[in-house]
């Protein structure tokens, strides 16, 4: 039964995430929770969100801002390496709702109008990535931190969801490497990560389709309102 519904999960996940540019990880991770242990959702997650940028980044690679790539991902890679320090012995639900309320701030903060004149800077780029790696290594839910950042930057649908999926094609595999070193990679799902791979490749298919009809503005206004949700959720549930 988990291989039928969970792939569904996958699909709506994929075709969600390419239309925002981000969120599959975690509406992958609220369902699969349901049934499995947060220490096997994780890296079955990072496998799944892999697969799931793999397909978006080449269907959406001219549109990448390979700047704000680089700046992230050089950023990230010290964040991960200490939230995998970190993955066993740090409550997960604390750093959530701290996170919770940082979001909640960038959105109310963009939501009154008062937008910087200009991107992030290179330093502060990669210091928030650091935090952003180091909460997506703890938890696979990256994006609430990730997503502002980007949207400051000033990236907009296909280059924000282009983008995104690069720093997921870059950084994932590390970390599924590292989950595997710390004995968190189960080769008994293998089967389930490939029907959520197949799965998630219909769903970027589709979610292609809806981007390609909806303008900048409602794109912006679509990821906030899920920054939104995604921050309420950190803060009540964890």
């Amino acid at each position: 039964m988990l291989y039928l519904w969970l792939p569904l999960v996958g699909f709506a996940a994929a075709a969600f995430s390419t239309v925002s540019g981000f969120g599959g990880g975690i509406v992958l991770i609220a369902f699969a929770t349901l049934v499995l242990d947060m220490k096997e959702v994780v890296p079955l997650s990072t496998i799944f969100f892999f697969s799931l940028s793999l397909v978006q980044l080449l269907l959406f690679r001219r549109n990448a801002d390979w700047r704000t790539v680089r700046l992230y991902c050089l950023g990230a890679l010290p964040g991960i390496l200490a939230g995998m320090a970190l993955f066993d012995v740090l409550p997960a639900a604390v750093l959530k709702r701290a996170v919770g309320v940082v979001v909640l701030g960038f959105v109310a903060h963009r939501a009154l109008g008062r937008r910087p004149g200009r991107s992030p800077s290179p330093a502060l780029t990669a210091g928030v990535s650091a935090v952003a790696g180091a909460v997506d290594a703890l938890t696979a839910s990256g994006g609430p931190v990730q997503a502002p950042l980007f949207l400051a930057r000033g990236l907009r649908k296909e280059a924000f969801v282009a983008s995104f999926a690069a720093t997921s094609v870059i950084l994932n595999p590390l970390k599924v490497a590292l989950y595997g070193s710390m004995g968190y990679v189960d080769a008994g799902d293998a089967g389930l990560a490939a029907a959520l791979s197949a799965a998630g490749l219909l769903g970027v298919l589709a979610g292609r389709s809806l981007l390609r009809r909806i303008s900048p503005e409602a794109f912006h206004r679509l990821a906030l309102g899920f920054l939104v949700l995604l921050a309420l959720k950190l803060l009540v549930l964890g």
